[in-house]
C-alpha cells in the first residue's frame, strides 16, 4: 500500500454524516471509503486494507462496539486504528468503546480539528509500531544467532555437550558442568516441567519440543530462558542422545510482566469508586507483581504542610501490621525522612540497608517488622508535587534499570489519575452551576416558543381552516431546538423549526438568535414567501466555526390557503411528514428538499419544493431528538419509520395535544430522561 495516501474507512448508517465527515476529511488530505452500515464496512475492510477505521457506535444490526471486535479477528486488523464516534459519554460507554478493541473514541458533535489531531496521531502511532516491530524483529533475530546455547544430554539427562555461550550466559564453568544434570541449573519450580519435556524428546523422537523456563546464574540470579530439544537418531531410528538450544528471553520477560503491570493499574485505575481505594489498589498491585512486603502512599497535609501516609498495603502479618499502624502516627517535614527527601528532590532513592542509612526515620520498626530495603518514587505533573509512592523489601535487591523506567511510568498513569480526579471535581462543581443556568436558559425558550393557535384565533376567514399544536421538552443539557408560526398575510402562513449542533448554552444563544431575526423579518436578501431563499441568506450569516460547530439544521414552510400548496425547503433537517387521509385510513408521506446543515458550505445552492394539501390532512415538524432513541440492550436507535407510524396512529385517535406522543416517546426511552431535546409542531388542515 502507498503510505502517502491516507484511506480511511467510514462506517456510519447516517448518509448525512457520511456526506459531512467525506467533506470535511477530503479538505484534510484523506481518502475516504464508505460503508452504510457494519456488514459493508467489514467486507470493504478486507478489500481495502485502509489505515484508520472511523466507525460510528450507534447503529442498527451489528453495532460499533461489535463491529470493532470483527474488525480485530480479521488478517491485518489487529494493528489498524479504529476511532469510535459516539454520542454517549458515560464511563459505561467509553468501557465497551476499549473493550472492544478501540484505539480511541470522539464523542458527537465531531470537532474536526479535534478529530483530525487523533487521526494522525493514531496513523502515525501505528506506522511507528509496525517499523518498530520489523526494526524489534531483525534486531532480535541477529541477538539470537550471536546468544544462542548449544548442548547434548545423554539418556539420564546429563550434559554431554555445551558451547562457549553457556558460561556467557549463566557464569558457569563448561568444566565444572559438563557431565552434571541439565536439571540441577533449573529453578527448582521449573524442574519437573523440564523432566516431563526430556521425556517426551526421548520416547516420542518424531517432533522437537519447546518451552519456557528458570535457570539459575553462578550467583543465584535467574534468568528465564527458551529451550528446545530434538531427539538425534541413528540409520536405524533410534535415539542417540538429546540436542538442544537455549536462548536468553530475560529482557522480553521482564518486559511482558511490566506491561502487564501497567495494563492492571489502568484498570484499577478506572474501576475505583474513589482516590483511596484506586491509590491502596495500586500499591497492592505493585507489591504483588514486583515482590514488595509493603507500599506507601504519601502526600502533603495542605493544613499543616507536612506530609503524611495517605493509604497503604501490606502482608498480613503481625509485624508488618504493627510497622504501618506505627506509620500511621507519623507527620514528616517536606525534607525529613526518604518519604521527605524524595517529596524535596523529585528523584527516585533506594536505601540498600535500611539499618545503616543516616536518613530513615524508622529504623526500629523497620527491624521489627523485618525490612531491609526501601524504594521511593516521587509522584508529580509538571512542577506540580502530588505524592511520594514508598515500597519496602524483606530482601535486598537494587533496582534495575527497567524497574525505575516501569515506576516512572506507573507514577505518571497515577499523576494523570490524580489530576484528573482533581479536574471532575471543579468539573462537578461547575456542572451543578452550569445545570442550574440551564434550568433558566430552558425557561426562557419555552417562553419564547409560541403555543397552540385554534380558528378562534384567526383574523381574516382564511384563517379558520389552520389550527397548530405545538409540544416542546427541553433535554437536561438543552439541545438547541427552536420553532416559530406566523401570519405573512391573510393567506399565507409561515412556520419552520430549527436544530442547533450541540448541547447548552451556545446552542440555545444560537437558535434564540435565529428565532428572532426570523421573527423580525430583517434577515437580508430573504423573500420570507420564498423558503430557499430564506436558507441561502441564513447560510451566508452563520458559518460554522474553525472548530466544526455553530452549524444547524432547518425546515422552513409556506402555505397558501387559497391554493393549498405549501412551498418548503429543508437543511439537512428530518422530513416533515404529512399524513393524509385516505379512506377510512390515513396515509403517510415525507417532505423533504436535498439540503445540506446551513453554516456547513459557503453559497450552497438550496431549493424547494412544492405539494398540495389535501383536505383534513396534519403536517408534522421535528427535529430529530423524537426518534434517535436508544431501544435495546444493543442500544439500537428507535428511528423515524417508527415515528412516522405513530403519527399515524395519532391522527387515528384525533386526540387535540400532542403530549401522549411525548409520553409514549418517554415510555419507549425506558423513563429516562430524553437525550436531546423534543420538538414538534402540528398544523392541521380543514
Amino acid at each position: 500500500m502507498d503510505d502517502s495516501i491516507l484511506k480511511v474507512l467510514l462506517i456510519d448508517d447516517d448518509s448525512f454524516s457520511r456526506a459531512i465527515l467525506r467533506t470535511l476529511l477530503q479538505e484534510a488530505g484523506y481518502q475516504v471509503i464508505e460503508a452504510h452500515n457494519a456488514h459493508e464496512g467489514l467486507a470493504i475492510f478486507q478489500a481495502a486494507s485502509p489505515m484508520l477505521v472511523l466507525l460510528d457506535a450507534k447503529m442498527p444490526g451489528m453495532d460499533g462496539f461489535d463491529c470493532c471486535r470483527e474488525i480485530r479477528q480479521l488478517p491485518g486488523g489487529e494493528d489498524v486504528p479504529v476511532l469510535v464516534v459516539t454520542g454517549l459519554d458515560d464511563q459505561a460507554s467509553v468501557n465497551s468503546a476499549f473493550e472492544a478493541g478501540a484505539s480511541d473514541y470522539i464523542t458527537k458533535p465531531v470537532q474536526m480539528p479535534v478529530l483530525v489531531g487523533r487521526m494522525q496521531y493514531l496513523i502515525q502511532s501505528s506506522q511507528a509500531s509496525q517499523a518498530l516491530r520489523a526494526s524489534e524483529e531483525k534486531y532480535r533475530s541477529l541477538i539470537t544467532s550471536l546468544q544462542e546455547v548449544i548442548f547434548q544430554l545423554d539418556s539420564q539427562g546429563d550434559l554431554t555437550f555445551l558451547n562457549p555461550v553457556w558460561h556467557k550466559l549463566l557464569e558457569h564453568s563448561l568444566k565444572n558442568s559438563l557431565g552434571k544434570p541439565f536439571e540441577s541449573f533449573i529453578h527448582p519450580a521449573e524442574r519437573q516441567r523440564h523432566r516431563v519435556q526430556f521425556w517426551k524428546a526421548w520416547k516420542r523422537p518424531d517432533r522437537c519440543y519447546r518451552y519456557r523456563s528458570r535457570c539459575l546464574t553462578q550467583t543465584g540470579r535467574v534468568r528465564w530462558v527458551d529451550i528446545q530439544l530434538c531427539a538425534n537418531l541413528d540409520h536405524q531410528g533410534n535415539v542417540l542422545d538429546i540436542a538442544g538450544r537455549l536462548n536468553d528471553i530475560t529482557d522480553r520477560t521482564i518486559r511482558e510482566h511490566y506491561r502487564g503491570l501497567e495494563y492492571v493499574i489502568t484498570r484499577v485505575l478506572s474501576n475505583a469508586n474513589d482516590v483511596k481505594t484506586a491509590i491502596r489498589r495500586a500499591v497492592q498491585a505493585i507489591c504483588g507483581s514486583l515482590g514488595f512486603q509493603l507500599g506507601e502512599f504519601w502526600r502533603l497535609d495542605l493544613r499543616t504542610q507536612e506530609i503524611r501516609c495517605f493509604e497503604r498495603w501490606q502482608l498480613k502479618t503481625p509485624e508488618l501490621q504493627a510497622f504501618a499502624n506505627f506509620t500511621d502516627t507519623l507527620s514528616l517535614k517536606a525534607d525529613e525522612g526518604i518519604s521527605g527527601q524524595t517529596w524535596q528532590s523529585g528523584k527516585v532513592m533506594w536505601i540498600g540497608d535500611i539499618s545503616q542509612d543516616c536518613i530513615f526515620t524508622r529504623k526500629e520498626a523497620t527491624k521489627a517488622a523485618g525490612l531491609r530495603s526501601v524504594l521511593s518514587c516521587p509522584i508529580s505533573h509538571g512542577a506540580e508535587k502530588l505524592g511520594v509512592m514508598v515500597f519496602f523489601s524483606q530482601s535486598v535487591s537494587p533496582p534495575d534499570e527497567d524497574l525505575l523506567r516501569m515506576l516512572t511510568i506507573l507514577g505518571q498513569q497515577l499523576s494523570q489519575y490524580l489530576k484528573r480526579q482533581q479536574a471532575e471535581k471543579e468539573l462537578q462543581r461547575q456542572n451543578q452551576r452550569l445545570q442550574l443556568e440551564l434550568e433558566r436558559a430552558a425557561e426562557y425558550v419555552e417562553a419564547l416558543l409560541p403555543g397552540i393557535y385554534t380558528p378562534a384565533n384567526a383574523g381574516c376567514k382564511a384563517q379558520n381552516s389552520i389550527w397548530i399544536n405545538t409540544q416542546y421538552q427541553p433535554s437536561s443539557t438543552l439541545g438547541g431546538d427552536a420553532f416559530d408560526y406566523a401570519w405573512l398575510d391573510d393567506e399565507h402562513l409561515m412556520f419552520h423549526l430549527l436544530d442547533v449542533a450541540g448541547h447548552g448554552l451556545k446552542s440555545t444563544l444560537l437558535s434564540v438568535s435565529i428565532l428572532n431575526i426570523l421573527r423580525k423579518r430583517t434577515l437580508k436578501g430573504a423573500n420570507f414567501y420564498q423558503p430557499e431563499t430564506v436558507l441561502e441568506a441564513l447560510n451566508t450569516v452563520f458559518q460554522a466555526g474553525e472548530n466544526g460547530e455553530d452549524y444547524f439544521t432547518f425546515w422552513y414552510g409556506v402555505y397558501n390557503t387559497t391554493s393549498r400548496q405549501l412551498t418548503f425547503a429543508s437543511a439537512g433537517h428530518p422530513p416533515g411528514i404529512l399524513v393524509v387521509p385516505k379512506d377510512s385510513d390515513y396515509e403517510t408521506c415525507y417532505l423533504d428538499s436535498d439540503g445540506i446543515a446551513v453554516g456547513l458550505l459557503p453559497d450552497f445552492p438550496f431549493d424547494a419544493n412544492q405539494h398540495e394539501i389535501p383536505s383534513g390532512s396534519s403536517l408534522y415538524i421535528f427535529s430529530d431528538g423524537v426518534y434517535e432513541v436508544p431501544i435495546g440492550k444493543d442500544h439500537a436507535i428507535w428511528g423515524i419509520d417508527a415515528w412516522t407510524e405513530l403519527l399515524r396512529n395519532h391522527k387515528i385517535s384525533k386526540l387535540s395535544t400532542l403530549e401522549p406522543l411525548l409520553d409514549e416517546v418517554r415510555r419507549i426511552n425506558g423513563g429516562k430522561t430524553l437525550e436531546d431535546d423534543f420538538s414538534v409542531l402540528e398544523v392541521i388542515f380543514a
